[in-house]
């Protein structure tokens, strides 16, 4: 199932997926010994073994199954001949999980959760459906959902759960309500929502400027590419922003400097959890940033344009220097095309007051695989689960991943599709240190990521001007993200490394108050920044929306939440 994720959290969360898999190879080549028990047990085998064989978590359902599902498939491509009902990946579960798959409906992901709110009103939903936490919990007061724990302790691989304990529990707490487990997490990396500064390296160049180390000098930076117009007659921008003030860290960033973390929820010097937009910390950096703004640094308009928008004036060359996830390099495929001679570089997060600044590592499970109530076969979803980290992961069928003649990628029609929390900094460390060996990409002692990273990297080193070649844009993604000191990935890792990262303090995804009150809560404090930047509002327009915050509703989600 396509992941939907993105929604709500940060940019780059959403591509965590496409980059821990797009580099796999789809155009053939010998897949890996799955080591799974696909088979039937030996004739030889006690009847107790046997039992066991037959019952384990990557054992083939025979006679097969049927599960219905709700999807979203808006942006899948398919090879001729194939669709969301019918393609490799699907013929897949059948053949070798004896799953088949019925759609029961297919919808955009921006209709998603309206779907699967009106099927859970109608007191219908499919066998198995991805759901958010407030959706999970009105199952579960619905008594419309199976409780889980047994299954999952059951059928559990070894693999799956690794992936889905290693961020220390929050994944699987957040699935659990009174003590029962009524979701599979759909995890992701938390550090999707950790933010870096962005800079046009070539750009520093050009004018003989340092990378910034404080935020006086991003402004410095940003003030002297828009004295420059090193945009040309597009014009030039110094400071990258949107509307979409609590989606991206095009914001974030500049807010994580000052030790402010809007939009997240986090523990304070007490341990108590608290919300990082109403604190006091968030005053300094709404100043700075109306500074910015009366100077003319950033986008006049900025408040009418959304991300795209943003990022179309990174592509046309009018930006160099913006915040961003590690992952920025995926949406940019088109500004290495039109800008071959570009140097984009990552760095970390300059400092406001010479105290290391800190990036925030976000919730690693927003979404939950669920079983409809009295469906004879719950252990699905957990096989299912397993599958998927066995023959994307684990044991990596390159056939099944990405065609990169084509650009199809197929891991896109699975079902079930959770991504490993430190993924991308693990194989970023080691494609890193492949490259400084000068070592050649080796499927058999590379995972099939790290194999496709390192073959896409050469590539477009040895022809890296050519970018007019879809391969070749593509493997300069590879190269901004995992491929250079200054790589997205590397940057998470200098982070890590040096213990710079503040955690979330959520044990779940949701509360109740927060269900119902979250989006006019988030409305008020777009206003409220919006407001302060563009210089209509004083800093007293802070103070008011703390104090509207808690009245109408924050005070109690902070409560729900500590409990």
């Amino acid at each position: 199932m396509k992941n939907r994720t993105g929604k709500r959290i940060a940019i780059g969360l959403m591509s965590a997926i496409m980059i821990l898999l797009t580099a796999c190879s789809g155009s053939g080549g010998n897949p890996a010994d799955s080591g799974s028990q696909s088979g039937s047990p030996a004739s030889s085998a006690s009847p107790t073994k046997a039992a066991e064989a037959a019952d384990g978590p990557l054992v083939k359902f025979d006679p097969p199954i049927e599960v219905k599902i709700g999807r979203t498939g808006d942006g899948l491509k398919f090879e001729p001949g194939q669709d969301i009902n019918k393609n490799l990946v699907s013929d897949f579960y059948e053949k070798e999980l004896g799953v088949k798959f019925i759609n029961e409906w297919v919808v955009n992901w921006n209709q998603y959760d309206s779907k699967v709110n009106v099927a859970i009103s109608s007191g219908s939903i499919p066998d198995m459906l991805q759901v958010t936490g407030s959706q999970l919990k009105t199952l579960v007061e619905a008594d419309m959902i199976e409780d889980l724990t047994d299954v999952f302790a059951k059928y559990v691989s070894p693999e799956t759960k690794k992936v889905m304990t290693e961020d220390g529990g929050f994944a699987i707490n957040a699935a659990t309500i009174d003590g029962k487990m009524y979701g599979i997490p759909n995890t992701t990396p938390g550090y999707g929502t950790s933010s870096m500064l962005w800079v046009r390296q070539d750009w520093l160049d050009k004018l003989g400027l340092q990378p910034p180390k404080t935020v006086d000098e991003v402004v410095k930076v940003a003030a002297a590419f828009k004295e420059a117009n090193l945009g040309g007659d597009k014009g030039t921008y110094g400071l990258g922003l949107s509307k979409e003030l609590m989606k991206g860290q095009h914001v974030f960033g500049l807010f994580n400097s000052y030790h402010a973390y809007p939009g997240q929820w986090y523990k304070d010097a007490s341990g108590k959890t608290v919300y990082g937009s109403i604190q006091p910390e968030m005053r300094a950096p709404l100043l700075k940033l109306a500074e910015l703004y009366k100077a003319g640094l950033i986008d006049k308009e900025f408040a009418v344009k959304d991300d795209a928008k943003m990022q179309e004036a990174i592509i046309a060359g009018k930006l160099g220097l913006f915040y961003g996830s590690f992952a920025m390099g995926w949406y940019l495929r088109d500004f290495i095309v039109n800008n071959p001679e570009a140097v984009l570089y990552a760095y970390p997060l300059p400092t406001a007051d010479g105290a290391p600044a800190k990036a925030f590592l976000g919730p690693t499970a927003n979404t939950f695989w669920v079983v409809k109530k009295g469906f004879k076969h719950p252990e699905a979803v957990v096989k299912v689960a397993n599958f998927w980290q066995e023959h994307w992961f684990t044991n990596p069928k390159l056939e099944y991943s990405t065609n990169q003649g084509t650009g199809i990628a197929y891991y896109q029609y699975a079902v079930i599709t959770f991504t490993p929390v430190m993924g991308a900094v693990v194989e970023s460390n080691n494609v890193r240190a492949a490259l400084e060996a000068n070592k050649q990409p080796d499927e058999k002692t590379m995972t099939a990521n790290e194999f496709g990273y390192l073959k896409g990297i050469y590539k477009y080193k040895a022809n890296p001007l050519n970018t007019k070649d879809p391969e070749i844009a593509t493997s300069w993604i590879y190269h901004t993200t995992v491929g250079t000191p200054n790589s997205g990935a590397e940057i998470l890792s200098h982070y890590f490394k040096n213990k710079l990262t503040i955690g979330t303090g959520l044990k779940a995804s949701s509360t109740p108050t927060m269900a119902e009150k979250w989006a006019t809560l988030t409305k008020m404090e777009e206003v409220m920044i919006t407001k302060i930047v563009m210089g209509e509002a004083g800093i007293e327009e802070f103070d008011r929306f703390v104090q509207d915050w808690n009245k109408q509703g924050g005070e109690q989600i902070t409560k729900e939440v500590n409990e």
